[in-house]
C-alpha cells in the first residue's frame, strides 16, 4: 500500500479567508440554522419536553404490573403520557410552522 500526499497548497490561503469570513458571519448573527423565529429557548423547551416524556415512559414501564385496564391508576398515567406526547408533537409543529417548513401533513391537522 502506498501513500500519496497533497503537496499543492496554493489554494489554502483563499480557503482560510473564506472560513474566517464564515466564522465572522456566524459571530455577527448573520448565519442561522433556523429562521429567526426559531430561538434556542424554543428548542430547549422541546428538548426538555422530550426528556420529561422519556422519564414518564420509563416510570410507567417500571411501575407496570399487568394490563393497563387492571389498574385504573396505570390507565390514568398512560393517558398522561399520551397527553405529554401530544403536547410535544404540537410544540414541534409550531417550530416547523414558525420556520416556514410546515409540511402538508402537519398543516392538515
Amino acid at each position: 500500500m502506498s501513500h500519496s500526499f497533497h503537496t499543492d497548497f496554493t489554494g489554502v490561503p483563499a480557503k482560510e479567508l473564506s472560513l474566517q469570513d464564515v466564522l465572522k458571519e456566524f459571530h455577527n448573527g448573520k448565519m442561522h440554522a433556523f429562521s429567526g423565529a426559531c430561538t434556542f429557548d424554543k428548542l430547549d423547551k422541546v428538548r426538555n419536553m422530550q426528556e420529561q416524556l422519556a422519564v414518564e415512559h420509563f416510570k410507567l414501564d417500571k411501575e407496570k404490573t399487568g394490563s393497563l385496564y387492571d389498574d385504573p391508576n396505570s390507565l390514568e398515567k398512560f393517558k398522561g403520557l399520551m397527553n405529554s406526547m401530544s403536547a410535544l408533537s404540537e410544540e414541534i409543529k409550531k417550530l416547523h410552522q414558525e420556520d416556514g417548513t410546515a409540511t402538508s401533513a402537519s398543516t392538515a391537522s
